[in-house]
């Protein structure tokens, strides 16, 4: 293919998935903003090595997998500095109800740490997007059945993470 074609077929698909990938980047990282800037590295790590993701399946589903996993790993970098505005926000009494999804967000990227990208692109599809197993293994070129094995890994991976750290869930404490 000529670099003419790529770049069309590049074009074509930011404006086919952008409108995705952006609604997918809001709702991991909470922040308009910084899913647009997400978008864009979406599509840069996408074209840096879209040799390596020529045999991954679907454009959407590479594109889907490298969204989700920055958004997680810009999380993960933030955390600190997200304490310190979250505590100024405490100060200030700007909260609304963006301490339980700061909450929540951290405990995800504390949960998955040492995930492979394929679990976290499956685990977000399955238990933050709602989608069926069968939905996920035709969006990412899976069988149902390894789909099911990742989701297992998953599970075991948060509950025995979970217990080595002594985390527990609030949540399911004052709901019990």
């Amino acid at each position: 293919m000529s670099p003419a074609g790529d770049g069309d077929s590049v074009a074509e698909l930011y404006k086919r998935h952008a409108p995705a990938l952006h609604r997918r980047c809001t709702a991991i990282c909470g922040n308009r903003d910084e899913a647009h800037d997400l978008v864009q590295e979406t599509f840069a790590r996408y074209l840096a090595s879209k040799d390596k993701w020529d045999s991954h399946g679907s454009a959407f589903a590479v594109l889907y997998r490298i969204a989700t996993n920055a958004s997680i790993d810009r999380l993960r970098r933030r955390k600190t500095a997200s304490e310190d505005e979250l505590d100024a926000e405490v100060h200030s009494g700007d909260l609304g109800s963006e301490p339980r999804r700061i909450d929540n967000l951290r405990d995800l990227a504390f949960l998955t740490k040492g995930l492979s990208e394929e679990e976290l692109t499956v685990a977000v599809l399955h238990h933050l997007d709602g989608y069926t197993q069968d939905n996920i293994a035709a969006s990412l070129d899976l069988s149902r059945r390894t789909v099911g094995k990742i989701l297992n890994r998953f599970e075991e991976h948060v509950k025995k993470r979970a217990a080595r750290t002594g985390y527990s869930d609030s949540r399911s404490a004052s709901d019990g």
